[in-house]
C-alpha cells in the first residue's frame, strides 16, 4: 500500500475525489477541505475514506479531538478534516456561534442567580457573571465571550434569558447552563453511538436536535443517558426530563426587537404533514438547469448538487426550512416510496449503462418532452460533469416520485421536511426561542 509523502500528494488525491477547495491546516500533516454551507461534513469524510481506503489506507474516525465531525486518517500519519466556509465549522463564523451560544449561558446563569427585583444593570455585569460562574459550563472563557459579543446579541441574550426563565424556573432546580461542556460531549458521543447502530438515520446531531445550549438541573445531571439502547429510549428519557424541567435542550435564534417568542418542538408524537403537489425537472427547461423541484403545500424543495454533494434545500413561503443530504433522501425513498435509489458514487462514471438509466428515468416522467435515446444522449453529451451528476440524481428522484401514489408522495415529502427541520419521528425534544 502506498504511503503519502507530502501534503501536496494528499491534496491531489482529495482533488481527484472532487474536492477542490483545500487549505493547509495548522497541524503539519493535516489538510482542511472547505465546503459550502449546508454540506454534510461527516458524509463527505466517509465518502473520501471509502474512495481512498484501498490506495492510501484511508479510514474515517469519529473522534472529535481534531474536528467535531471526525476526520480521515491516511498512511504516513496524514489527516483530512472538513469545515464549512464562512461559519458552522471554520473561521470567524464558528467563533461567533460559540460566542453567542456561550453568552446565552452566562446571561441565563446570572439571571437565575439574581433576584427579579434587581435591575438589569445590576443583573448583567462582569461581577454578576463571575458570581454565577458555577452555573454555566462553556468551552469559552468569560473574557472571550464578553469581548466578542456585539450589542445586538447582548440585547438578544437578555431577552432570551427572560424567556427561558419564564418557562423553566430555577426554583428547586439549581440549573447549570451548558455549551460545549463535558456533559454535552457525553450526550453527543452517545448520540453518535445510537446513530451508528441504527444505520445512521441522521446526517449529524443537529438533525436529531438543533439545541445550541442545554440547561441541566442537579437531578438531571445524574441521569444515565448512556443506558439507553435505541433512539426511542433515548428520546423518551429526554422527553421525561424535558417535561420535568431537568434536562432541556434550547435552540437559539437572534431576538430582534420586542421580547421574542418561544415554541416547544417534538414534545408530542404528532409531526407536521405536508401535502405533495407536483414536481418539475427544471423551472425553465430540462437541459437549461441542473436541478429538480418537489412542490408541497407551503413551499418547495430544490434538489441539485451543492458543491460535491447532491442534496435538497427546502424553502417555505417565508423562510428556509433546511437542507437534507442524499443519504437521508435515499432512506426516505426506500421507507416511504418503497424504491431504492442509486447513490451518486455509482453514477459518477457516466458509463453507457448510466446513460441508459438516465434516459429511462427521463422518459418515465410523464411531462418530459419526447426524445429518442440518441437525441437525449447527444444533448447530455454537451453538458459538463457537474450538470450530469446533479441532473441524473434529480431525475432519478423525480422518476421515483412520479411513479408512486399521492399518499406515498405526501408521506415521503413530509418525512424529508420534518428531517430537515429536526422534527422527524426520531428527533429529540427541544425548546426554541426566537
Amino acid at each position: 500500500m502506498p504511503t503519502l509523502k507530502s501534503r501536496d500528494e494528499l491534496k491531489i488525491q482529495l482533488d481527484q475525489c472532487g474536492y477542490k477547495d483545500l487549505t493547509d491546516a495548522k497541524m503539519s500533516k493535516m489538510v482542511t477541505i472547505e465546503l459550502p454551507k449546508g454540506s454534510d461534513r461527516e458524509e463527505v469524510l466517509r465518502n473520501i475514506a471509502k474512495k481512498l481506503s484501498s490506495g492510501y489506507g484511508a479510514k474515517y474516525s469519529s473522534k472529535i479531538n481534531r474536528s467535531s465531525t471526525g476526520h480521515v486518517d491516511f498512511t504516513g500519519g496524514w489527516v483530512a478534516v472538513a469545515k464549512i466556509k464562512g461559519g458552522g465549522g471554520s473561521g470567524a463564523g464558528s467563533d461567533v456561534t460559540a460566542i453567542v451560544e456561550s453568552a446565552q449561558c452566562i446571561y441565563l446563569a446570572a439571571g437565575y442567580k439574581q433576584n427579579k427585583s434587581k435591575s438589569e444593570d445590576t443583573t448583567y455585569t462582569t461581577t454578576a457573571f463571575k458570581a454565577a460562574n458555577s452555573k454555566f459550563d462553556c468551552d469559552l472563557s468569560l473574557t472571550a465571550i464578553q469581548k466578542g459579543l456585539s450589542d445586538d446579541w447582548v440585547k438578544s441574550s437578555k431577552a432570551g434569558a427572560n424567556l427561558i426563565n419564564n418557562k423553566f424556573s430555577n426554583s428547586g432546580k439549581n440549573y447549570v447552563a451548558h455549551r460545549g461542556s463535558s456533559w454535552v460531549k457525553r450526550l453527543e458521543t452517545h448520540f453518535k453511538k445510537l446513530n451508528r447502530e441504527a444505520g445512521r438515520p441522521f446526517g449529524d446531531v443537529n438533525k436529531w436536535s438543533p439545541a445550541d445550549i442545554w440547561i441541566v438541573s442537579s437531578k438531571g445531571a445524574g441521569v444515565k443517558l448512556e443506558q439507553t439502547k435505541t433512539f426511542i429510549e433515548f428520546n423518551n428519557l429526554l422527553l421525561e426530563n424535558y417535561r420535568s424541567g431537568d434536562i432541556v435542550g434550547i435552540s437559539l435564534k437572534k431576538i430582534v426587537g420586542g421580547t421574542g417568542a418561544t415554541k416547544e418542538i417534538n414534545v408530542s408524537k404528532d409531526r407536521p404533514t405536508y401535502e405533495f403537489e407536483k414536481s418539475t425537472l427544471g423551472l425553465r427547461d430540462f437541459f437549461a438547469s441542473q436541478d429538480g423541484y418537489l412542490f408541497f403545500d407551503g413551499g418547495r424543495m430544490q434538489v441539485r448538487s451543492f458543491g460535491a454533494t447532491w442534496q435538497g434545500e427546502i424553502k417555505g413561503k417565508n423562510a428556509n426550512m433546511g437542507k437534507v443530504s442524499g443519504g437521508p433522501i435515499a432512506r426516505f425513498a426506500k421507507e416511504y416510496l418503497g424504491k431504492d435509489m442509486m447513490p451518486q458514487r455509482e453514477l459518477a462514471g457516466r458509463t453507457t449503462e448510466d446513460m441508459e438509466l438516465f434516459y429511462k428515468w427521463y422518459s418515465s416522467v410523464r411531462y418530459t418532452n419526447d426524445m429518442t435515446e440518441y437525441d437525449f444522449y447527444k444533448a447530455c453529451s454537451e453538458k459538463d460533469g457537474t450538470w450530469y451528476l446533479s441532473k441524473i440524481m434529480s431525475t432519478q428522484l423525480v422518476a421515483l416520485i412520479e411513479s408512486s401514489t399521492k399518499k406515498k408522495r405526501t408521506a415521503f415529502i413530509s418525512a424529508v421536511i420534518n428531517y430537515a427541520a429536526s422534527e422527524s419521528e426520531l428527533s429529540g425534544p427541544y425548546f426554541k426561542i426566537y
